[in-house]
């Protein structure tokens, strides 16, 4: 597939959602919610997460597989393709101070000038779903061989873009601590068994609270996922309330999603104001995407 084909293999559907066509497949985004929740214990969408749908011939083909099949030659367009449906459908849903979260390979944007034009395209993509730069966290997947350099490069661009960066599976160890450093990202997902053990006993669950209170005074938001018990639940609370995500509270939809009669929006950023929620913190000036890590 060439690259510059890109947006002409994106179709927007009777229903406002945007898929894709793929040689014989069909591309499609499903949207998870990350929620924040207020004093009074409502739930509020902050961003969705991206994750791609492929079916062959009408028949659903497991994302794993599906990128198997891909060609070497086509892999950093179908990469930037499936950004590009989130974006797009995360942007159609018109929730207000809401982003979305992508992943991206740097190893597929190792060449200076195919990062350029990731980035633009990243920049139009975002221009044309509504979105402001700072509400689309790129999710940097990084590999045991890649240059050891290429990701913080990658970071860079996309943090001179205006673009916000994540990362998952943080435990505390010596290597996620190089990748704050590094990387400086705005949203940091935690691993989630390392999180249920540390969390165990008192003194470990109050160094996790130390722990997102630095993230906190450095623009990043914590996140913990794969909730599926109310237990974990209560464990976000004592945690001081973190950004939360799980099937218990509301699995990935096929856009455009039926989110918004589950958890409308507040009633307040329907006249306007600011959100409830949105990317951004509960204290203005930790504001999301705006400032750099440094613990």
């Amino acid at each position: 597939m060439n690259e510059k084909s890109i947006f002409a293999n994106l179709v927007r559907e009777p229903d406002g959602a945007v898929s894709a066509v793929y040689g014989a497949y069909r591309l499609q985004s499903a949207l998870q919610p990350l929620f924040c929740e207020d004093e009074g214990g409502n739930l509020h969408i902050e961003a969705f997460e991206g994750w791609i749908r492929a079916s062959f011939d009408g028949l659903p083909c497991p994302p794993p597989e599906f990128f198997r099949r891909v060609p070497e030659a086509d892999r950093a367009a179908v990469d930037s393709l499936c950004r590009s449906l989130h974006i797009l459908n995360a942007g159609a849903l018109r929730r207000d101070g809401v982003g979305v979260i992508v992943n991206i390979e740097p190893h597929l944007f190792a060449e200076p000038q195919a990062l350029r034009q990731e980035i633009d395209r990243l920049r139009l993509t975002a221009r044309e779903a509504g979105l402001q730069p700072d509400r689309i966290a790129c999710k940097i997947r990084e590999r045991s061989g890649d240059e050891a350099s290429l990701p913080d490069r990658v970071a860079a661009r996309l943090h001179a873009g205006g673009f916000s960066i994540a990362i998952d599976e943080y435990a505390g160890e010596d290597r996620d601590l190089d990748r704050l450093r590094r990387l400086e990202p705005q949203l940091v997902s935690f691993d989630t068994s390392w999180l249920r053990s540390f969390t165990r006993n008192p003194a470990g669950l109050a160094l996790v609270r130390v722990v997102i209170g630095q993230f906190e005074e450095n623009g990043i938001r914590a996140i913990v996922s794969g909730i599926e018990t109310q237990e974990q639940i209560d464990l976000c609370h004592a945690l001081g309330s973190p950004l939360m995500q799980g099937y218990l509270l509301a699995g990935p939809e096929l856009a455009p999603t039926g989110f918004d009669l589950r958890f409308p929006e507040p009633a307040l950023s329907r006249a306007g104001r600011p959100a409830a929620g949105g990317m951004r913190s509960a204290r203005p000036a930790r504001q999301f995407g705006r400032r750099r890590a440094s613990v």
